[in-house]
């Protein structure tokens, strides 16, 4: 007994061609979705382990460059293109957490925690008394001394810090006295501290947390991008 078996293989060469066709489109709609899962993973990591008291500090790890169907290729990353003082982030990746420095050759001026730049460790410096918001000029004395005073009754004394003057208690003012031009009825608070450098010694680890989710997510992401494709395909070809 013969069997014939009769093959359409003009139609297994269009279905196949129409296949290799959303190839390209699945691996692109799989990177892009991978690179947003990486982003929010870095994202989580640097929240976990610090304390941020800018939100726009989450913002920067982002993707850098979308992945297109010429091009398959996604960047992810810090975004370090901010206007004032560079990024730290990039220092505080695994191994390479170390010491900021001034970008002048200056002492670094460190906010005092309890003060009335930042009342406790989680808030960000009060906006009035960012140090460059103080504005600080130099002003000489009828003896010819060198002071620097800026804004919010703020004046410095090198080598120490930043001081400002504040009222006193009101038992204390009742009975202060004005003596040689100077009121004892204010006192003079430390509210930041000069340091050569200041110490970051927080590790974060944003590439491996990225790389993780790439390695655990992209095949899934991908097998469902592309059976979606396959599907969609299909339903055209059908209803042709």
């Amino acid at each position: 007994m013969d069997i014939q078996v009769k093959v359409d293989t003009d139609a297994v060469v269009k279905v196949t061609t129409e296949v290799l066709r959303q190839l390209p489109y699945a691996l692109n709609d799989a990177i892009t979705r991978t690179a947003k899962e990486a982003v929010t993973a870095a994202q989580r990591e640097l929240a976990d382990r610090l304390q941020i008291r800018k939100h726009f500090l989450l913002g920067r790890i982002r993707i850098l460059s979308y992945s297109r169907v010429g091009n398959l290729t996604a960047v992810i990353g810090v975004d370090t293109r901010v206007q004032g003082s560079p990024l730290i982030l990039g220092f505080l990746e695994e191994g390479q957490s170390g010491e900021k420095k001034s970008s002048t050759g200056e002492d670094v001026a460190i906010p005092l925690t309890g003060s009335a730049a930042r009342p406790s460790f989680p808030e960000k410096v009060t906006p009035k008394l960012l140090y460059k918001r103080l504005q600080m000029e130099k002003h000489t004395t009828a003896r010819g001394a060198t002071q620097w005073k800026g804004k919010q009754r703020t004046f410095v004394i090198p080598g120490v810090g930043i001081f400002q003057r504040v009222s006193s208690s009101p038992k204390t003012r009742r009975r202060g006295k004005s003596f040689g031009g100077v009121d004892e009825r204010t006192s003079t608070a430390l509210i930041y501290k000069f340091k050569p450098s200041a110490h970051l010694g927080t590790h974060v680890r944003l590439r491996d947390a990225m790389i993780k989710v790439i390695g655990e997510r992209f095949a899934p992401i991908f097998a469902e991008e592309f059976n979606k494709e396959l599907l969609a395909r299909a339903s055209h070809l059908a209803n042709k």
